[in-house]
């Protein structure tokens, strides 16, 4: 028996420093198995040396019992449960293939009538094609789009997170982003924050305008329709020198013009900006790129009181194409988009039919997030048009961009793991700055470290901004007691 056996060893080891552990407990050196009441099927765990690392789990050796044979009768409804999971799973499937097919029909015919193709001999166009023509070259395919996260994220990563207390979840999934669009915030600053200030668009909590303004030495301006509560807020928490540099407007963007953004400039004495959004839903990243182009002419206009402050470029980090057809309030905002992008001596000139296509479009973008939800039966297939119809719905706005800037890029800006919305819309006069690029950016880093130092120094210790009065299981913190 294996009782005897282990007494055995104990016996034979017990002056090299054999432990026994029962229940948490060590046995007496010289007790045996039996009198410390150890039966056949208990477990026990021994290793050599007084307090050194278990070395193995013994199980007592018991008698197997013998597997409980599965009647006919239950073998049978398992046979048909499986099945009948089996076909659920295909109805779904064949439900996407559906789904699939009568967008691209419809697709096909708003396209032909917006270009005229109706009865025509190029009917057959490949819808393709007819994109193509309708919405112009898309330039690079989201597949093929650059990774640009940031300068040496291991280190950078380290550095911003030791300044925020954030539950780990919330911090793994937000930090890489807020990272990356800070570092293209400096490049297109060129690392002069002097008298230079951020418009952060959408600016929710406020996390990465409070990091821009304690670790860069920028004054940000958030325009946010609707505040969180003042204890969810970032700014909140930084110390009073510090509070002065974010300031929080409430305003639609599409209600916040160039006068108002002019009159806080010179209140704050800053005479350039960058324009940062981190994920404006659906028409948001539209409104967001019209207020970057009335900024940009009213700085060539004849000098006013006061002078509008000069725009360095944009960097809009693009969300939730299907709210363009569906947005938080029930309501499409194609039309809008249509007409923002409506060129009337071209082919893009807007028409009922073209904004059925933007319809249809926008819908079918959001196959790509469906595909990471648990249990869907979203096709490969579905995904590939959902990322070609942003392609092209991305094109018109970099196309846009650039004429009003000179030059605009499209990157992936944060992980996949992070963020399925990793699409970054960039725009600066004349290129992109190279530094955006980088695999290592020394003078960032610097800064970033001595920010980080400086505002911990000043507020004793890293910023409090975990969700207060908030609870979620997917981000693992209960801070309901708070």
């Amino acid at each position: 028996m294996l009782l005897a056996r282990l007494n055995m060893l104990r016996d034979e080891e017990h002056q090299g420093g054999i432990v026994l552990l029962h229940n948490g407990q060590p046995l007496p050196g010289r007790q045996t198995l039996q009198d410390a009441g150890i039966r056949d099927n208990d477990e026990v765990y021994y290793f050599w040396g007084e307090g050194g690392e278990a070395a193995a789990t013994v199980e007592a050796e018991a008698p197997c019992k013998p597997k409980q044979e599965t009647s006919k009768r239950q073998q049978k409804k398992q046979v048909l449960r499986d099945a009948r999971q089996e076909r659920k799973g295909e109805k779904k499937l064949q439900k996407q293939v559906e789904a699939l097919e009568a967008a691209l029909a419809a697709l096909d015919g708003c396209l032909k009538e917006h270009l005229g193709d109706v009865g025509h001999d190029r009917a057959d166009r490949a819808t393709r094609d007819a994109l193509l023509e309708a919405f112009g070259a898309t330039g690079c395919r989201y597949q093929e789009l650059p990774l640009v996260h940031g300068p040496c994220p291991a280190e950078g990563l380290r550095l911003l997170g030791s300044c925020l207390l954030r539950p780990q979840r919330y911090n793994a999934k937000f930090l890489p982003q807020e990272y990356s669009l800070l570092h293209k915030v400096w490049s297109l600053v060129g690392g002069d924050t002097k008298r230079c200030g951020v418009l952060d668009i959408g600016a929710g909590n406020a996390n990465c305008a409070v990091l821009a303004a304690a670790l860069l030495g920028l004054t940000v301006i958030c325009v946010e329709r609707e505040s969180p509560r003042k204890e969810l807020r970032a700014e909140e928490q930084l110390p009073t020198a510090l509070k002065g540099k974010v300031i929080r407007i409430e305003a639609d963007i599409a209600d916040f013009d160039t006068a108002a953004l002019a009159s806080l400039a010179c209140r704050h004495d800053l005479d350039r900006f960058v324009l940062l959004a981190k994920h404006p839903c659906g028409i948001g990243v539209d409104r967001s790129i019209e207020m970057a182009v009335q900024l940009r002419r009213s700085s060539r206009l004849p000098a006013s009181e006061p002078q509008p402050p000069t725009l360095l470029g944009v960097v809009i980090a693009t969300c939730c194409t299907n709210k363009l057809s569906l947005d938080d309030f029930r309501e499409s905002r194609v039309e809008e988009f249509c007409a923002m992008y409506a060129d009337p001596t071209g082919t893009r000139s807007k028409t009922l039919a073209l904004v059925r296509a933007v319809e249809v479009m926008s819908r079918c973008s959001a196959w790509r997030s469906a595909s990471a939800s648990l249990g869907n039966a979203i096709t490969s297939q579905q995904v590939s048009w959902a990322e070609l119809f942003e392609d092209h719905l991305q094109s018109l706005r970099l196309k846009r961009l650039s004429t009003a800037f000179g030059a605009s890029v499209e990157v992936r800006f944060a992980p996949r793991e992070c963020t399925l919305q990793d699409r970054c819309l960039l725009a600066a006069e004349s290129s992109v700055p190279e530094a955006i690029y980088a695999s290592s950016d020394p003078a960032f880093l610097q800064q970033l470290t001595r920010g980080v130092r400086e505002l911990s120094e000043a507020a004793g210790g890293p910023l409090d901004c975990r969700p207060k009065g908030l609870k979620s299981a997917k981000y693992d913190f209960d801070y309901t007691d708070d």
